[in-house]
């Protein structure tokens, strides 16, 4: 299993890149609730910044003409790493 850091850097790459496909996996049952209320505006970004802020959470900036940031809880699911909970920071 990819350690934390990794699969949130990963995770930061597949949402720049768009890749749906991917990021699918990326979230429990209630992150991927969680994360369709931020569907209706989505990120438009160019590069990342991960701060982990403790407790297997992250602070994820998405940085383009403006910078966006999400917060995000993970937790071992399965075998990897998956959002369970986010918000969006502006």
């Amino acid at each position: 299993m990819a350690d934390l850091k990794e699969t949130q850097e990963r995770h930061a790459r597949d949402v720049i890149a768009g890749n749906m496909a991917a990021l699918m996996g990326d979230f429990t049952p209630n992150g991927l609730t969680k994360v369709m209320g931020l569907a209706a505006n989505p990120i438009s970004a160019t590069s990342f910044e991960v701060k982990d802020v403790g407790n297997s959470e992250a602070e994820i900036s998405y940085i383009g003409a403006t910078t966006r940031k999400v917060w995000s809880r993970w937790v071992e699911s399965g075998g990897k790493w998956q959002v369970d909970d986010l918000k969006d920071l502006g």
